[in-house]
């Protein structure tokens, strides 16, 4: 038995207001586009027994026309395929009323494409495999009735537990995100053949038969180290392979100490960090100690040509204090993290909060490229 687990692809994401200029596409919901079309083609090639899509197929619960046409196009090729595909929606997808209708519906109509959604525990009985579903809830009394039928099938030869959720007693495994969900570890039961997480964006081993697969692109600077893809996982004699995919590259490059530097040598180390590898990737540049009249002198014309062939250049400014604590840390260049961190405090509901998001950052944006002239 081999199965392809996924997870956490997040169609229809963007940021940082760059546009692929064939399209008129944001870039990075273009990457998270090809990331999927990528491990799709690897199962219509490698044709495993079972795939197995862990939560966050999209990344709004609106997904675009743009986002339903790519999973749609590409549902239909593991359908006509003949490979047999669970998937469940994860927290970025699940309204937060029942009553509010749903894009997975629709994939109910594709032949072995098994979408769960109702925001309940399903059993699935697909050939000699029990598929034990918890899609994200909409409450936590929910999640817990969801977690009481978590009982393995003793008439299957196999069976396979996914879920998108946070694991309590886990220290690394939680966003924090709004809607965010949590399972107990003990929960995670091993007679299960094999559980399949979703939620947490990094290669994960949680128990011997208990695994996050990670996101397939790279969706923040916390993942800039973090190999991206998803699992080829074989039951018989238990294997589990992480298999790459073609994600973004995140750069942090060191620090630049500008407690001594006047705003030429600034320019300077910029121009040698930019000699790198920048091309196509999303860079975040961090000026240590750096006093707020040599900022304010900065040529901000000259480092958006120094870093003109990055997707994205974020600067971390840390400034140079008198005081006996030598910095203080501004978040000029990441008011978008600040204001995330925001909305997540916030009780809106999932549509606004996603409206208010999209709208924000982008005025964001177009706030601090006006205050540095690029």
């Amino acid at each position: 038995m081999r199965i392809i687990h996924l997870s956490d692809t997040h169609l229809g994401y963007s940021d940082y207001g760059r546009f692929d200029s064939s399209s008129g596409i944001n870039q990075r919901e273009l990457d998270t586009y090809s990331a999927f079309r990528e491990i799709i083609n690897f199962i219509i090639e490698t044709k495993p027994d079972l795939v197995v899509h862990a939560g966050d197929l999209f990344d709004s619960i609106r997904p675009s026309n743009k986002a339903i046409s790519e999973a749609l196009e590409q549902f239909s090729r593991l359908s006509k395929a003949n490979i047999p595909t669970v998937v469940i929606a994860g927290n970025h997808s699940t309204p937060r009323q029942k009553s509010t209708d749903t894009i997975f519906k629709i994939l109910q109509y594709f032949p072995n494409i098994y979408p769960v959604f109702n925001g309940f525990y399903e059993k699935l009985k697909i050939g000699e495999c029990t598929i034990h579903a918890i899609p994200h809830t909409y409450s936590d009394d929910d999640l817990k009735a969801s977690v009481k039928k978590l009982i393995p099938d003793k008439n299957s030869k196999y069976n396979i537990m996914v879920a998108h959720t946070a694991i309590r007693g886990v220290q690394e495994p939680s966003w924090g995100e709004f809607k965010e969900q949590t399972l107990p570890l003990d929960s995670l039961l091993s007679d299960f053949d094999y559980i399949a997480l979703g939620h947490y964006h990094r290669f994960l081993k949680i128990k011997d038969n208990a695994y996050y697969c990670g996101s397939p692109e790279r969706f923040s600077f916390n993942e800039v180290n973090d190999k991206k893809g998803f699992l080829d996982v074989r039951l018989d004699d238990f294997s589990v392979k992480q298999i790459c995919t073609n994600a973004r590259k995140m750069i942090v490059f060191e620090p630049i100490d500008c407690k001594n530097l006047d705003t030429y040598e600034i320019i300077q180390k910029l121009e040698v960090l930019a000699k790198g590898n920048i091309r196509g990737n999303i860079v975040k540049v961090i000026f240590e100690d750096i006093p707020r009249t040599v900022h304010a002198s900065l040529d901000f014309q000259k480092i958006r040509e120094i870093f003109r062939e990055s997707i994205h250049y974020e600067p971390i400014y840390n400034w140079k204090t008198d005081s006996v604590s030598s910095t203080t840390t501004s978040q000029i260049g990441t008011l978008s993290e600040e204001f995330e961190i925001f909305l997540k405090n916030q009780l809106l509901d999932e549509i606004d909060s996603q409206e208010i998001r999209k709208y924000g950052l982008e005025y964001i944006r177009k706030a601090t490229e006006t205050e540095i002239e690029i």
